[in-house]
């Protein structure tokens, strides 16, 4: 009877009831809006990162041709709904630019990144910055505002034990065109030396100022009588397993809307074929602000 929306979070992702993985403490942050995806990637485990990211979480992610929810788009019925949530036909890379706009401002219910019916509480808190980088070419599928010392009972922020505070790094993951990330990590290597970033594109050509090992932890929470809890990554290993997830839904749930040979459909074939996927953080979480690369 309970608005399970409502009730405090243990983690800043609800665990699954399966006993299980009640001992699971980390994830990476790519599944942070497609949770049936990861659960079901990281069923066979054997164990689940508790406390600490460790090589990147050694056992090996499951296949997508492991779960059959990445076909939901399969009935009629389905895909005319999604059609029309997402604006019918498209002719140009502009008109998808403006589904992620009206997206960013809650218009859309969900893209294909998100399992989830609506944003996440802590988006209002940078909603119109979103806003602003969706129209500059920016399209996000994820992000998390910056957080230094909030409540852990904090409406849209907090989580964990009463008595406890929270912290967040700034975070944002988009796709762009190569000509928009060239100019975004010119900007960055100038005037951003807290950024840390990774970008990838379909074929697995990649951009980034990060070691393959280095596990960015970019959420923990300080809580009374309890080490110190860092349930949220950034990792670049389990980027590149999340990155071949992330093209084929532009196929899988958006370009399979349309007729093959269609303009509608070539639009999609040519995002998917061209454009970057790109997660950054700003490890400055007590002055920095993750927007000002993109000039907004």
């Amino acid at each position: 009877m309970i608005d399970s929306g409502k009730m405090p979070r243990a983690l800043p992702w609800r665990p699954p009831a399966n006993e299980k993985r009640l001992a699971e403490e980390v994830r990476p942050i790519f599944w942070s809006n497609r949770p049936k995806s990861y659960l079901t990637r990281t069923s066979n485990w054997e164990s689940y990162p508790n406390g600490r990211w460790g090589n990147s979480a050694d056992p090996a992610y499951g296949t997508l041709s492991d779960y059959q929810f990445m076909k939901k788009k399969s009935s009629p019925e389905e895909r005319a709904k999604c059609k029309e949530m997402w604006g019918g036909d498209i002719s140009s890379v502009e008109e998808v630019q403006a589904v992620f706009v009206k997206a960013s401002k809650g218009e859309i219910k969900s893209l294909p990144w998100s399992d989830l019916d609506k944003l996440a509480p802590e988006t209002a808190l940078v909603q119109d910055k979103l806003t602003a980088i969706n129209s500059a070419g920016y399209w996000t599928i994820n992000s998390q505002p910056r957080v230094n010392g909030a409540e852990s009972s904090d409406p849209q922020v907090g989580w964990g034990r009463p008595g406890g505070y929270v912290y967040q790094k700034p975070y944002v993951e988009f796709f762009c065109s190569p000509d928009k990330l060239v100019g975004l990590m010119k900007h960055m290597a100038a005037s951003s030396p807290s950024m840390t970033y990774h970008a990838v594109n379909s074929k697995g050509e990649t951009h980034s100022n990060l070691g393959p090992n280095d596990v960015n932890a970019v959420t923990w929470g300080v809580f009374p009588g309890k080490e110190v809890v860092q349930p949220t990554v950034v990792d670049p290993a389990s980027f590149m397993v999340w990155k071949d997830e992330a093209f084929d839904l532009w196929r899988s749930d958006w370009g399979v809307l349309f007729e093959e040979g269609s303009a509608s459909k070539k639009v999609i074939d040519e995002i998917h074929a061209n454009y970057f996927l790109v997660n950054i953080v700003d490890n400055d979480y007590v002055k920095g602000d993750i927007f000002t690369v993109f000039g907004v």
